[in-house]
């Protein structure tokens, strides 16, 4: 049996403004430097492994029956914070260029209970919690001006303006290039829902 292999991301509500505005320095910045467009995320865990789309649906509907046991529903009953803070540099594609988020515990102790849940090996590297701006291969004093450029093309006040709540898990097949990604899905984190 072949699996498929998923990342799950927490994503601004697409009603909010936070989501627009990350969507649109995202696509002005994919489109400017020639890199990859992708939606506005934090990647919560990745990757994960499952048989199919609708296996992947049932793990992450089991996931948030056992976040809300070990979190406690009070503290993810109204979804998972996303607080950034600054602008970084990464050395991965992936981390390029991004906006670190270290205020958000809720985000790291899910990802805790996500590496748990699916047995993820303690050797993966520690959980790094951020919203990804650029993806790209820049180095050394390029990657330098292209994260200035970034900066100084964020609001004033982004801290509060981009930093969001998260009220789904997005499911993501991540498999060849991102113009590949295939989002099958979302599992609703909040109580409403």
């Amino acid at each position: 049996m072949s699996v498929r292999k998923y990342s799950l991301w927490v994503c601004p509500p697409s009603h909010l403004p936070a989501h627009a505005l990350l969507d649109g320095v995202i696509s002005n910045f994919s489109s400017s430097l020639s890199t990859p467009r992708f939606p506005p995320h934090a990647t919560l865990v990745s990757p994960v492994y499952a048989a199919s789309d609708s296996s992947a649906i049932a793990e992450v509907t089991d996931y948030v029956k056992k976040l809300h046991e070990q979190l406690g529903t009070d503290i993810v009953g109204n979804g998972i914070p996303v607080c950034v803070q600054r602008v970084a540099t990464g050395i991965k594609f992936y981390q390029c260029v991004l906006l670190e988020a270290p205020g958000s515990d809720v985000l790291v102790a899910a990802n805790g209970v996500a590496r748990g849940h699916w047995g993820i090996n303690r050797d993966v590297p520690v959980f790094y919690a951020h919203v990804s701006l650029v993806y790209g291969e820049f180095e050394g004093e390029e990657l330098a001006r292209v994260a200035e450029r970034v900066g100084a093309g964020l609001p004033d006040d982004f801290e509060e303006r981009l930093s969001f709540v998260a009220t789904e898990i997005r499911i993501i097949e991540t498999v060849g290039s991102c113009d590949q990604w295939r989002d099958i899905g979302g599992v609703s984190i909040t109580l409403d829902k």
